[in-house]
């Protein structure tokens, strides 16, 4: 991972660990990681963006924050090690308080093999400045792909839906005692690689997923596929914190797609964030 040297309004931060081995940490706000013919990047100033994919001409982006971009006010953020963390306001009606943290190639998670897969995790943390709000948040993926698909984690089972993903809109309800972990895959246009979005049924409230022709430029058969889920109760207290989480991991090609399985059901056993 090469972390980027930005210019930075916040103060350089170390870690006791990274002090004592007199270790500087970026003063940038974000990170850059190139995998195969693809450049991922984060820039924690424009969270709307979160991660973006560069191949060629055609940038995708992936795990953004559906903030107002009239209110949204950036107060702090920094990189330690694979965890970028941003802070942030909405200065509106809601006065929202949350925090993103995204954490690249977390622990848990079986694609180790950097040269062949890169996850991010996206953690959100949210709260409101008044006694009530409304607290809901979304967060979304815009990708053009020469197809998508979608599968699921329950019982202890994957299972990969019949049809391609196509024209007609897709929607997921989060929810109920079982966890089930919602998996959408896309295959980019002139490459091998896929990329995967994930959802914890416990920890978003629903997804709802969009296409259209992709423009001139992308690729014959191409389209462009909006994911957004939806995260958080639309009612929130002063003092309560809500947290969720996604994933999304930039894979092999679509049809060695053993690793979807095997992240799913990874993904399902992680605890419960605490709230």
């Amino acid at each position: 991972m090469k972390i980027e040297k930005k210019t930075s309004k916040t103060n350089t931060r170390l870690s006791d660990a990274d002090a004592s081995e007199g270790k500087l940490l970026s003063t940038g706000l974000g990170w850059t990681h190139q995998i195969r013919s693809l450049t991922t990047q984060l820039d924690l100033e424009t969270p709307r963006t979160g991660i973006t994919i560069k191949s060629g001409d055609i940038s995708q982006s992936i795990l953004g924050i559906c903030f107002p971009q009239q209110t949204l006010k950036f107060c702090d953020g920094w990189v330690r090690g694979n965890d970028a963390t941003g802070l942030y306001l909405t200065d509106d009606a809601r006065q929202l308080k949350t925090s993103g943290l995204w954490r690249r190639q977390g622990t848990w998670c079986p694609t180790k093999n950097i040269e062949q897969a890169i996850a991010a995790e996206l953690i959100l943390s949210n709260e409101t400045l008044r006694e009530k709000s409304d607290g809901a948040l979304a967060v979304d993926s815009s990708l053009v792909a020469t197809s998508a698909q979608a599968g699921r984690w329950y019982a202890n089972s994957f299972h990969w839906e019949p049809e391609i993903l196509g024209t007609c809109q897709y929607w997921s309800q989060g929810g109920g005692q079982n966890i089930t972990v919602q998996c959408y895959v896309f295959q980019l246009p002139d490459t091998d690689d896929t990329v995967a979005i994930f959802t914890r049924s416990d920890e978003i409230s629903y997804s709802v997923m969009r296409s259209e022709p992709a423009k001139k430029g992308c690729g014959s058969g191409t389209r462009k596929y909006l994911l957004k889920s939806y995260l958080f109760p639309t009612i929130i207290e002063k003092g309560v914190l809500h947290r969720g989480r996604m994933l999304g991991v930039i894979g092999p090609s679509q049809t060695k797609k053993g690793w979807c399985m095997a992240t799913a059901e990874a993904f399902a056993h992680q605890p419960a964030l605490l709230q």
